[in-house]
């Protein structure tokens, strides 16, 4: 059952949460690969999205950031539980949609007990248009959703470089996030 309504995470929390755990390349495929097999389709992004259209692991990371079809969000939902995650908190671009009768939510973080974490936002596909289901401060640019990368020699859906970069506007970026963004420089 999805958890709904947003509360924003103490910084405390929200620190203790973010910096729990690692997820190391074979956590990171062996999710997209369990996720896709549980009809699930994703999309990376952030630190491991880069690193994926790099090819390359160039930094430790904490979590896996994803983006996923509204229609995939009770499949999520129910693999996120079979899979040992539970909810961490909701992001304040959080925006509840009704799918099913249900709300579910559209940008949120799903902790494991073994401290990886899957920060999840949810886009909107219509034919060929893709769109945020969130109210994150990114416009996607034009078919964002069309490139692969490789994490552990398995190949992974990315979003694009160009999606990599609208996705880094709007906020404060911490050093590692601008350093990320200075490697797909060299793409």
């Amino acid at each position: 059952m999805p958890t709904i309504g947003w509360r924003e995470p103490s910084s405390i929390e929200h620190s203790a949460v973010m910096t729990v755990g690692v997820m190391t390349a074979a956590q990171a495929s062996q999710i997209v690969e369990s996720a896709s097999a549980a009809g699930v389709q994703i999309w990376l992004m952030g630190g491991w999205g880069i690193d994926a259209l790099l090819g390359r692991e160039t930094r430790e990371h904490h979590d896996l950031d994803i983006l996923v079809s509204t229609t995939d969000l009770p499949a999520l939902d129910s693999w996120l539980e079979e899979s040992g995650f539970g909810r961490a908190y909701e992001w304040e671009e959080n925006a509840p949609i009704d799918l099913d009768g249900g709300l579910w939510d559209t940008a949120f973080v799903a902790h494991h007990r073994d401290g990886r974490e899957i920060d999840v936002h949810a886009i909107r596909i219509e034919g060929h248009s893709v769109s945020l289901a969130t109210r994150d401060p990114w416009v996607l640019p034009s078919r964002p959703l069309d490139a692969a990368g490789t994490i552990g020699g398995r190949v992974v859906p990315c979003v694009t470089p160009e999606a990599q970069r609208a996705m880094h506007r709007g906020y404060e970026l911490p050093q590692k996030h601008r350093e990320d963004l200075h490697r797909l420089d060299h793409l």
